[in-house]
Parts: structure tokens; C-alpha cells; sequence
């Protein structure tokens, strides 16, 4: 069951910095938590109205990146987060089921640390992937036909919009080749600040965790979660509701479509429905718990 613990888990880094990386999200409630994954560039607080729009009797937790507060070298590989999640993860709750949430490639970690959690003899209830691509997804068509498309798209346009769709093919190459060398200008919007330099070092760390992340099947029960509006890229076909992770997902599967595209699906007027699904999803998922109830011991 759970572990009480007042405010925020604190967890020691390998420089010997005491931090904590679990943020309570929504304390209160007898349900089974929700313990949620963000994606690069993401934080917990991000969730917060998502974590109080699920109610009063959900617990919600959300978890800071690994190295996001400079208590430990960022990790590089899918594999050990998980492992390092769970540790976590298992302070706050000491025993199955888990419910996890991943959005984006915090999808990708939600689904490795299921899969922690049963090599640990623990029962998953559910894992929420919200608009998670799978690595390689979408599959780029063959080179002469992006071309095709690209020459297509100038002829139809207007001088204007020729121009505009070049500075935003250029743009758009830039940035991807920005992130593959670790280098990556974004922006938090709110505050309008460069990102701190070592958030930079964390970013280009997941990006290379997620590019070299190969997803082994698994058997865990999977509600995933897609927006209902593709990316603008002219060449790339998003024609696959489970994104590329049909061949992964051994368990159960719920897919359905949440309004908004990816970077907008937590917006005021989009959480609402996105908050029918996961709710949708958590009790069904407890019906199908209560049918499987193993005697558990309780702790002393």
C-alpha cells in the first residue's frame, strides 16, 4: 500500500545532493495513485490541473527528470531510468498496481517502467501513453517522393508562400539537426528565459536515450492516447493510431483520440475530454482488478 509521506520524497543524488524528484501533484483521496512521466523539456507542475481535475479521491505524483536539479549526471539509456524510477517510484507505493501516465516520451518511460515494476514480481493496472511516437515513427517515405512533395508544395504556392514554406522546411532541419547535436534553443514561453544550461545537457540526453531505445513487447494492459491532430510535416504520413508500438503492446489495448495536437492536448479547453479518457481508462482498469484480486501480505 502507501507509504505516508508528508510533501515531497527526498531521494540522495550521486554528488551527494539531497533533492527530491517525486512532486506531489494531488495528496488526497482512497484511490490507487496515478504517478505521471513528462516529456523532454516537461515538468510535473505541468499536470497540476490535470492532477485536480481527476478528482479528490486520486492521489497524483508526478516525477521531475533525472538531473533536472544538477543531483546527478543525466542518464542516457531507457533502461536505467526505469530502474531508477521504480526505486523510486516503489518508496511512495510499496506494492502493486501501479498506474502510470506518460506523455510524449514520458510514454516511453511509463512503458519501461512497467516493465521494471513486473520483473520485480509487482502488478501494473495501467499504462497511459499520451501522443507517444515510437522510435522511427513515423517511417519517412523514400527520399525522390519527399522530393516529389517538397516541389509540389513551391508550385502551387504563391511567391509568398514559396518563400515561407522554404524558411520553414529550413527552419524545421535546423532545429531537428539542433537536437541531435545536444544543442537546443527552446524557450520556456511563460517566462520568456533561455533554458538553464543544464537542463540542455538533460534534454540532449533523453533525445539520445529516446533515438536509441529499441521497445521489447510486453504484456501490460496499455490505454493510448492520440491527438486528433497530426503534425504539419508535408512528407510525413501519421496514418498509424498507435504510433508505430502495435508490435509492443502484448496486453490489453484502448486507443482513442484526445483533441489538440501534441503540444496542445493539456490546454484548458482540451483537458476536459483528456481527463473523460484517463478516468475512462483507471476505472476499467480497476473493474478488471477487483475480478483478479491476488491475497496480498501486508506489511508489518
Amino acid at each position: 500500500g502507501l507509504v505516508p509521506f508528508m510533501g515531497r520524497r527526498m531521494t540522495q543524488g550521486s554528488a551527494g545532493v539531497t533533492t527530491s524528484r517525486l512532486v506531489t501533484l494531488q495528496s488526497h483521496g482512497d484511490k490507487t495513485p496515478l504517478f505521471i512521466f513528462p516529456g523532454v523539456h516537461g515538468d510535473p507542475e505541468t499536470f497540476r490541473d490535470l492532477a485536480t481535475r481527476l478528482g479528490e479521491r486520486r492521489p497524483v505524483y508526478g516525477f521531475r527528470h533525472i538531473g533536472a536539479q544538477r543531483e546527478c549526471e543525466p542518464v542516457r539509456q531507457v533502461s536505467r531510468l526505469a530502474q531508477l524510477y521504480a526505486a523510486e517510484l516503489r518508496g511512495a507505493q510499496a506494492r502493486g498496481p501501479y498506474y502510470l501516465f506518460g506523455y510524449s516520451f514520458g510514454g516511453v518511460v511509463a512503458f519501461e517502467v512497467a516493465r521494471e515494476l513486473v520483473a520485480q514480481g509487482q502488478r501494473v493496472g495501467l499504462v497511459v501513453m499520451a501522443d507517444c511516437p515510437a522510435p522511427g515513427y513515423p517511417k519517412p517515405p523514400p527520399i525522390w517522393e519527399r522530393a516529389r512533395t517538397h516541389v509540389q508544395n513551391l508550385l502551387d504556392g504563391s511567391p509568398a508562400e514559396r518563400l515561407r514554406y522554404v524558411r520553414e522546411r529550413f527552419d524545421n532541419g535546423l532545429t531537428r539537426i539542433s537536437k541531435l547535436l545536444g544543442f537546443v534553443p527552446h524557450v520556456d514561453t511563460e517566462l520568456a528565459e533561455p533554458t538553464p544550461e543544464h537542463m540542455k545537457h538533460v534534454d540532449a540526453a533523453l533525445y539520445e536515450a529516446y533515438n536509441h531505445y529499441q521497445p521489447a513487447p510486453q504484456c501490460v494492459d496499455v490505454l493510448f492516447l492520440t491527438a486528433d491532430t497530426p503534425p504539419d510535416w508535408p512528407t510525413a504520413n501519421f496514418d498509424d493510431p498507435l504510433m508505430g508500438w502495435a508490435s509492443s503492446l502484448r496486453g490489453r489495448i484502448s486507443q482513442c483520440s484526445i483533441p489538440g495536437a501534441h503540444l496542445s492536448i493539456f490546454s484548458p479547453e482540451n483537458v476536459p475530454a483528456l481527463v473523460e479518457r484517463i478516468q475512462s481508462g483507471l476505472r476499467a482498469a480497476e473493474r478488471v482488478g477487483s475480478e483478479s484480486l491476488i491475497p496480498t501480505v501486508k506489511a508489518s
